[in-house]
């Protein structure tokens, strides 16, 4: 097509571009032709620049004006700043238009400036990065997860031509995190996380999160750090996971229900997380900490699992089938061996519930009070947590039997700090030294009390505690 001059450019655009102003359609032939136009090597850089920047703010608008009239979906993530967002609360009644019509012809629009300029995206940056933002809203609306973060990906970021802030790299870096997070691909996930930590860790930009009056660059440091979470929460690094939505749970930028949310998704996490010491001290901060019995939600499903858990009782299933229906689906997967991520914890869990309460017990009994299939299915499990360092004890394959080693100062199987074997072969005396239950109970003591201090620190400067975290 030849070269069109500015001004008829730019009536030729309105005339396109008009109805869908009015929500009522969008000339997409029209279009189309004027973006070859513009993309015309015989019209000149800076003039095909001019234009094409025109046609493709102009679709932006059309775009945004669009959705923001549309029930968009609602967003699965907290604490995203992200279209999705914006249109849910700009929600209109209003459905006398075709929203899904002009998007196509949107759709259409926007791939074919992509296509057209690929050959010259040094050229073209600033356009085919605006273009495709528009086409990522458009694949979100849809619920296209994958498309969506493609779309983002491929924006121009790293030629060197134009200057791309910070702000703005962090920003799409944990939109695309959360886009591949709803598609379930944690893998290409955790790369763009770990390309948003480089930035976000730095001190220029947590600096400027603190002193930014707009808050603009606060939000964003909330979200990439909501983002790692969930992706930790995904790869199902429970423990880790759970520190990081305890952190956000105590941040006073955030609303009350969004800390509500995170403590939630703490208090979850911490549950689905391996037994062992370091779990037992999360269990211990959050079992203490006040909002899990205040809030209505918390208290009803979640505290009685973790009450017990805290106090080492052994849990049934049945007293665990109100939490299993709040789990998401990664958190239900099977395992290798055919169980889910809450069966193993629980499990887990029982195994170091009984090594409070047994000196020794047989590997048949066990199984019985874990629940697994039979006794070599217990062994397997206990002696994973004994290599582990999760629980102490040791195992006497001869006689079946698994000894624990609960705050007793010797590790020998026939002394009196193992127990000896009892009649039926379960619990044996394991009555240690009088030494050994004092010394066990000042540690216990000790760690109550860093505990506590560890909780208060984190409600003071939580910044702080999740910067120790990210170590």
């Amino acid at each position: 097509m030849a070269t069109l001059p500015r001004s008829q450019f730019s009536v030729r655009l309105e005339a396109a571009t008009s109805e869908a102003m009015g929500l009522l359609g969008l000339d997409s032939d029209a279009l189309v032709v004027l973006i070859d136009a513009a993309v015309d090597e015989g019209a000149g850089l800076v003039v095909g620049r001019a234009q094409l920047g025109e046609l493709v703010d102009r679709i932006a608008s059309v775009v945004r004006t669009a959705l923001s009239s549309a029930d968009s979906p609602e967003p699965n993530s907290m604490l995203v700043d992200n279209q999705s967002a914006a249109n849910a609360n700009n929600m209109s009644t209003a459905n006398n238009f075709n929203v899904d019509a002009l998007l196509d012809s949107a759709e259409r629009v926007v791939s074919h400036l992509i296509a057209a300029t690929a050959a010259r995206v040094v050229a073209f940056e600033e356009q085919i990065s605006t273009a495709r933002v528009v086409l990522a809203d458009i694949y979100e609306y849809r619920e296209d997860w994958s498309l969506a973060a493609k779309a983002l990906a491929g924006v121009p970021l790293d030629s060197g031509h134009r200057h791309v802030d910070d702000t703005t790299r962090l920003g799409l870096y944990v939109r695309i995190v959360r886009l591949l997070l709803e598609d379930d691909d944690d893998t290409a996930a955790e790369g763009f996380i770990n390309r948003a930590a480089v930035i976000a860790g730095s001190d220029e930009f947590e600096s400027a999160a603190q002193t930014d009056k707009s808050g603009a660059t606060l939000l964003l440091s909330l979200q990439f750090k909501a983002a790692q979470a969930r992706l930790l929460d995904f790869k199902r690094a429970f423990l880790p996971a759970a520190h990081k939505y305890l952190a956000l749970s105590y941040l006073d930028a955030m609303a009350e229900e969004e800390r509500i949310v995170c403590l939630v998704h703490a208090v979850s996490c911490a549950l689905l997380a391996p037994a062992g010491p370091a779990r037992s001290r999360l269990l211990a901060t959050l079992y203490k900490d006040d909002r899990v019995r205040e809030s209505p939600h918390l208290s009803t499903i979640y505290y009685p699992i973790l009450q017990k858990m805290y106090l080492d009782r052994i849990l049934r299933a049945n007293e665990i089938a109100g939490f299993r229906q709040t789990l998401k689906p990664h958190q239900l997967a099977l395992l290798s061996n055919g169980s889910t991520v809450l069966d193993r914890a629980v499990i887990e869990h029982n195994v170091l519930a009984a090594s409070r309460i047994y000196a020794n017990i047989t590997f048949a009994e066990l199984s019985a009070l874990l629940g697994v299939k039979n006794a070599a299915a217990a062994e397997l499990v206990v002696s994973k947590m004994i290599g582990e360092g999760r629980v102490e004890g040791q195992i006497d394959q001869i006689e079946g039997l698994v000894y624990f080693f609960e705050d007793r100062g010797d590790r020998g199987v026939d002394g009196v700090g193992s127990g000896g074997v009892g009649a039926s072969g379960g619990s044996g005396s394991g009555a240690g030294s009088a030494d050994s239950a004092g010394l066990g109970s000042a540690i216990r003591g000790i760690c109550d009390q860093v505990d506590g201090v560890v909780e208060l620190v984190m409600k003071k400067n939580p910044e702080w505690v999740l910067a120790q975290l990210d170590r």
